[in-house]
């Protein structure tokens, strides 16, 4: 730490999440180096920093900088040794390939400088199989961003088999100074906690528009005003104990077995996609989106996030940014 910043973070990967995680890193960092292997990744991760940052500048949720400030400490390389090289903390989002991922391990451990915690940003391989490799894998574990990574806030931190607890405490404490939760995934499970939580709600949602039993906007209503707003003020298990456990069990005992088993639902999304129905950017998915542009409905639903987390942070018990 320095000035209270971190001193060199890096983010191994230019994509979108990169670019997002490379943000929040530069936040809290005096300086944060983008590696891509491209100029031309390199240049739309520059294009896509600058509209990120812009976005929360609008909002005041540069932790009090400006854009300019936080986007001048970001520097681009296309060397993976330079870009490791003297840096405080790692951060791995490269192509979701586990073959892939295990290479790079295996090469960027000998790179980093001792001690160092290298994290990845997986949303769901086991970081026990992508440390494999790895002379060091004490050192590596999971920081699973939700996308879009620059606005949601919670941060999974997963412990690989042979995570060291220092590396956990570590990488926990890196996420708290830039204003993140860290949420501990005790276990290498597959999805971790966010996306099997997601999925097994998408999953009952397909069934349901599927079978007949509601159209696909009232499914989504029934989250977005039935659920969500719930779900600001308690969890699902919060909620349980609130309304008693007695009245769980009655009411889990007769509808749990009724839920959507998993292969008819993915079976139906496949049929979706070889008619071509991908979504947003083809026109045509759940909805119709025809003559609807794709930049501009992603830049709305952005601006309406960032938004509306600010509001839920405000309202739960969070740490307040610079927190250790």
């Amino acid at each position: 730490m320095q000035n209270g910043r971190l001193e060199k973070t890096t983010v191994v990967g230019a994509g979108l999440m990169g670019a997002q995680i490379g943000l929040v890193l530069a936040l809290g960092s005096e300086e944060t180096v983008l590696w891509g292997r491209r100029d031309e990744s390199l240049e739309r991760a520059r294009a896509n920093l600058k509209r990120y940052a812009g976005d929360l500048e609008r909002h005041d949720q540069l932790m009090g900088q400006s854009a300019e400030d936080v986007l001048g400490r970001i520097r681009f390389v296309k060397d993976l040794g330079e870009a490791v090289a003297e840096a405080g903390f790692v951060l791995e989002s490269i192509v979701e390939d586990l073959e892939i991922k295990q290479g790079f391990y295996k090469e960027v451990d000998g790179l980093v400088p001792e001690g160092v915690p290298i994290a990845s940003n997986t949303s769901g391989l086991p970081i026990t199989k992508l440390a494999r490799d790895a002379k060091r894998q004490d050192r590596i574990a999971g920081s699973h961003f939700v996308q879009p990574g620059h606005i949601v806030p919670v941060v999974e931190v997963i412990k690989g088999e042979r995570t060291s607890e220092e590396t956990i405490e570590r990488t926990c404490e890196v996420w708290r100074t830039l204003g993140r939760r860290p949420l501990v995934v005790e276990k290498d499970v597959p999805g971790f906690l966010v996306n099997r939580l997601q999925h097994a709600m998408i999953r009952e949602a397909v069934n349901l528009l599927d079978s007949g039993v509601a159209s696909a906007q009232d499914i989504d209503l029934a989250v977005q005003l039935g659920l969500a707003p719930r779900f600001t003020t308690a969890g699902p298990l919060e909620q349980r104990d609130i309304n008693g456990m007695r009245m769980h069990v009655r009411v889990a005992s007769h509808l749990w077995k009724t839920l959507d088993g998993w292969e008819d639902a993915v079976e139906n999304v496949k049929r979706r996609v070889e008619r071509g129905e991908v979504g947003l950017d083809a026109g045509k998915g759940y909805y119709d989106w025809s003559g609807r542009d794709a930049t501009d409905v992603r830049a709305m639903k952005d601006e309406q996030l960032i938004t509306r987390t600010a509001e839920v942070v405000k309202s739960i018990d969070f740490p307040p940014a610079g927190t250790p």
